[in-house]
């Protein structure tokens, strides 16, 4: 699984899970829609677009990128099936984004916001393996 849950009083808390900071990237756009939609979608089209952040951390390029996506999501009813990340430096990336377009009745879980509230990516052992994560609050 590249995402996890975490209990929360008001919001929405999420951990995201990637091998490297760009498969973070790449799993966050991904699960977020899962979560959205509450399920797999069956993609029907081949539309992508990309994406260019640069900041002075990666916290801000997250958490600027996980507000694209939830803008594309809430206004466009895009379902993000597969992202491609790629580094240019600590502080750059550009983010190739693959999506198939749906109603606004597939929508199941209303996000309104991504906060920097506790917003962290660090790396971790898990089951054994490193991996990177970001732990986000969202606003519902």
């Amino acid at each position: 699984m590249n995402y996890k849950i975490i209990d929360h009083t008001a919001d929405l808390a999420v951990e995201f899970y990637g091998k490297t900071i760009a498969e973070l990237f790449e799993n966050s756009a991904v699960s977020l829609s899962e979560i959205i939609y509450e399920k797999k979608m069956s993609v029907s089209e081949d539309k992508n677009f990309k994406l260019n952040f640069t900041s002075d951390n990666i916290e801000v390029n997250y958490i600027d990128f996980l507000r694209e996506i939830l803008y594309n999501i809430n206004q466009n009813f895009y379902y993000f099936y597969k992202c491609k990340a790629t580094l240019l430096s600590e502080t750059s990336l550009s983010i190739k984004c693959w999506y198939s377009k749906f109603k606004k009745d597939d929508i199941n879980n209303e996000i309104k916001a991504v906060t920097y509230h506790e917003c962290e990516i660090k790396s971790k052992v898990i089951y054994g393996h490193k991996m990177y994560y970001a732990k986000v609050t969202f606003d519902i």
